[in-house]
């Protein structure tokens, strides 16, 4: 009975540890649902200037030209430009800039040409993917080589130099928005699906949205906005944290504002009235919004990587008929459309004013701690092997000794009772703790997987199956507790009979415990209220 109350007291003392480091690992933030919605004074996305004749959709042949476009250093960008036949000229002209998803000189091809078929010239650079990874973006040095095809095009014959402007979908707003300070010949600025808010400001509201979409639980929810907090420089993802609210301040020029009503990723509510709020604080009130029944790419559907949607309805003719407006002359006061149409859209959760950390403050920190345990394990093992084949030798050695009639000898050494029932008492907890420990690991991350690729990829809902899983988590974790303490109590009573590599793996496998504990803290297993 004393054993067992040694070893429950121990469990009492490591639940509180564990649930006061898991409510101290809380990030001091959270992604609250977004209320303050815009107001949309129509149903209909339509753009018409008022007192404009312009050119629709479909009213010119177009022909397509293969370019190449020399960005320096030796890099050939190709390019695809595409040409209204037979329009008058001088003619407004669009730069393409790609988003996350789309790099090469042939995407955008059916907005480009439904936009050349109105009369407006358009050029498709590709992206150079030097460089270009999950860790490393170069939004500064992609902005450069937009302004390098942004040179050619206003080059072409027939483009009207004084307005031509750019296009940009998601990421490629960021880049936008640092072209539009790096020079300002720009005429207009169509934003599509832009994130505006920092990347792990925007990313709150994408991991909220689809993380409650998927069905996962509060406390799941809230493990994303932890990780949303971590510093990521140790592995990259500087970009990150750009500086999104500092060069929103270049956007002077006319601009449209466009987002799907199904893009879960993006503040599509938030993001168009800090856009507007932002533009009007320096003078510029020619923004106009406008939103689709599509998702992030604009395609007229839900899934956000379902290919061969067609784009949303009404896209095209309006960004069409809203450059040639800004290029016939229509100010703010010179459209027969409202500032704001459209679907009515609905952004769920709010991006939040600061994602400061918690007492682990950097990803490569959490990491470390998640990776030791196995580590450790594995040396443990790998030193649980030397012990038994220096036990088995030493054995050996004992029994030759005794054939040789030196009994004597053996009274220099622990008597072998005392020994083997020593080692037994260690070796038996530790083993057990270190499959307990990996098969809770394997279980843990196996389910954060799961709901990550739920939310990610829109699978069907199943809150009560990740409810439930998530419980039994918690009871595991429990469990991995108690055994801990059992390992911890063995360890206490037979230390001194024990020496060397026993000590060693001891020690390795109580440090293993301990990093798997913080684990489970950090993910919220202890947090029960």
């Amino acid at each position: 009975m004393k054993r067992v109350a040694r070893i429950a007291g121990i469990a009492l003392m490591l639940l509180l540890i564990c649930a006061l480091l898991g409510w101290a690992m809380m990030p001091r933030w959270q992604s609250s649902p977004y209320t303050n919605h815009i107001a949309v004074a129509s149903s209909d996305p339509a753009i018409m200037p008022a007192h404009a004749n312009i050119a629709h959709e479909g009213q010119y042949e177009t022909r397509e030209t293969q370019l190449s476009i020399d960005v320096g250093d030796g890099e050939q960008l190709p390019a695809v430009l595409r040409e209204p036949i037979n329009a008058p000229g001088p003619r407004p002209a669009c730069l393409f800039i790609h988003g996350s998803g789309t790099s090469g000189a042939e995407d955008f091809g059916d907005i480009a040409n439904a936009m050349a078929s109105a009369g407006i010239v358009t050029l498709v650079p590709a992206k150079s993917n030097d460089d270009y990874t999950v860790f490393h973006r170069d939004y500064p040095r992609f902005a450069n080589e937009y302004s390098t095809a942004m040179d050619v095009l206003r080059g072409i014959d027939g483009v009207d130099q004084s307005h031509t402007g750019i296009y940009a979908e998601s990421e490629g707003t960021w880049i936008a928005t640092i072209l539009a300070a790096k020079r300002h010949d720009i005429a207009f600025a169509a934003l599509t699906s832009a994130p505006v808010f920092k990347g792990r400001e925007q990313m709150a509201v994408a991991m909220s949205t689809y993380a409650h979409e998927a069905g996962a639980p509060q406390p799941v929810i809230e493990d994303t906005m932890k990780l949303l907090s971590l510093d990521f420089r140790p592995f990259g993802f500087q970009y990150a944290d750009f500086d999104a609210d500092d060069y929103l301040r270049s956007l002077t020029m006319p601009v449209l504002v466009s987002y799907g009503v199904y893009d879960t990723a993006m503040p599509i509510e938030q993001g168009a009235q800090r856009i507007m709020r932002v533009a009007a604080s320096n003078g510029n009130n020619a923004v106009t919004v406008r939103y689709f029944a599509g998702n992030h790419q604009m395609r007229a559907g839900k899934g956000l990587f379902a290919p061969g949607l067609p784009l949303a309805d009404g896209y095209t003719q309006a960004l069409e008929n809203w450059v040639n407006g800004v290029a016939a002359g229509a100010t703010v006061s010179g459209w027969a459309t409202p500032q704001v149409a459209g679907a009515t859209p609905n952004q769920q959760y709010a991006a939040p004013r600061r994602t400061n950390s918690d007492i682990i403050g950097s990803l490569g920190v959490l990491i470390g701690i998640m990776a030791a345990a196995p580590i450790l394990l594995a040396v443990a093992l790998l030193l649980g092997c030397v012990a038994l084949v220096q036990s088995l030798m030493r054995q050996r050695s004992l029994q030759d000794v005794h054939m040789r009639g030196k009994r004597a000898s053996l009274r220099t050494v622990p008597p072998a009772h005392a020994h083997s029932t020593a080692v037994a008492s260690i070796a038996e907890p530790c083993w057990g703790m270190g499959l307990v420990m990996i098969a809770a690991s394997v279980l843990l991350y196996g389910y954060l997987a799961a709901v990550g690729a739920a939310a990610v990829f829109a699978m069907t809902p199943a809150p009560r199956l990740f409810d439930i899983g998530w419980h039994v988590l918690q009871v595991i974790a429990i469990v991995v507790m108690l055994v801990c303490a059992w390992c911890l109590e063995s360890m206490w009573r037979s230390w001194h009979l024990i020496a060397g590599a026993r000590r060693a793996i001891c020690l390795l496998v109580t440090a293993a415990a301990v990093c798997t504990l913080l684990s489970m803290a950090f993910w919220g297993l202890f947090c029960w209220w």
